[in-house]
């Protein structure tokens, strides 16, 4: 099987030196979900009990370790409820990564169900590190012989 951009993902987190993923599943992010498992045991997933709680554990990971918090949440509101951990990351000067779903492409602009501008949304609490990728070729990388590089 070759590597999936979810697959990719992890390997460029894993060389970050990323170890710790709190998040809640949801279908906007199964591809990621599954990519994580391929991983193995190269990654601790945190599954929450609400996005919220993902967001602020990674605000507190990020403070008590010295390292980047990541959080992980599906599209729509699952992504909304990421935004006041990391306001909490924001302005205490932390590391943070949220990594959210989204629509597919095609829907986007469509009122889709679900379907938010999380780009505007993340602006304020993000600034200039808001990115949204709809295709593969837009994650900047190679995938070959089944890794990214």
């Amino acid at each position: 099987m070759s590597a999936t951009v979810g697959d990719v993902l992890w390997d460029r987190l894993e060389a970050w030196g990323v170890k710790t993923i709190f998040g809640y599943p949801g279908d906007g992010i199964n591809g990621l979900l599954g990519a994580l498992d391929r991983a193995g045991d190269r990654f601790e997933f945190v599954q929450v009990r609400h996005e919220e709680m993902a967001a602020f554990m990674a605000s507190a990971y990020a403070k008590f370790t010295g390292r980047i918090g990541v959080c992980l949440a599906t599209s729509g509101p699952g992504a909304t409820h990421l935004i006041t951990g990391l306001y909490d990351a924001k302005l205490d000067h932390m590391p943070v990564l949220a990594i959210a779903g989204q629509q597919a492409r095609a829907a986007l602009g469509g009122h889709y169900q679900q379907e938010l501008d999380l780009q505007s949304m993340f602006k304020d609490v993000a600034s200039a590190f808001v990115q949204q990728a709809s295709v593969p070729e837009q994650t900047r990388c190679r995938i070959e012989g089944g890794r990214g590089q």
